[in-house]
């Protein structure tokens, strides 16, 4: 898996937990949008099979790529709820994760969404709000501006 810095190995077992925890996130604000079902069967299919989901990822590679996985079901439908944040959280907690480093991903999640744009001159404004609505710092946006 090519998760922002490079290939991450996961085994089956690995990628059932980080199926489970998409799958977690999409349902805690009550009902998963159309969006977060395709990532997560995109994401389950590229995936090795493996039956009981790990309890425990044993690797940092394998932590981020799960910390990364569920923030980015989360902002599949443009925001993190508050219950998706608690649950989050809780994930994160079971596996060691301290909520500075899920902050940080978070940003880093919401900046791999806007890479996508980088260097994209038409319909710069409404990137620049897509990047406000993620809650990037004003700087980050204010580069944006600066790009056109």
């Amino acid at each position: 898996m090519n998760w922002l810095e490079g290939d991450v190995e996961l085994d089956g077992p690995q990628a059932a937990a980080i199926a489970q925890g998409m799958r977690t996130v999409a349902q805690a604000d009550g009902s998963i949008h159309q969006r977060e079902l395709s990532l997560i069967a995109s994401f389950e299919a590229e995936l090795p099979s493996g039956g009981r989901p790990a309890e425990r990822f044993e690797s940092d590679a394998a932590k981020m790529a799960y910390l990364r996985s569920i923030i980015m079901v989360a902002l599949a439908d443009g925001v993190i709820t508050d219950k998706e944040e608690e649950v989050i959280a809780e994930l994160c907690d079971a596996q060691g994760i301290g909520r500075a480093q899920i902050h940080t991903e978070t940003l880093e999640v919401k900046r791999w969404f806007l890479q996508a744009f980088s260097g994209v001159q038409i319909f710069r404004d409404a990137v620049v709000r897509v990047a406000k609505d993620l809650g990037l710092p004003e700087s980050e946006v204010e580069a944006l501006r600066g790009e056109a």
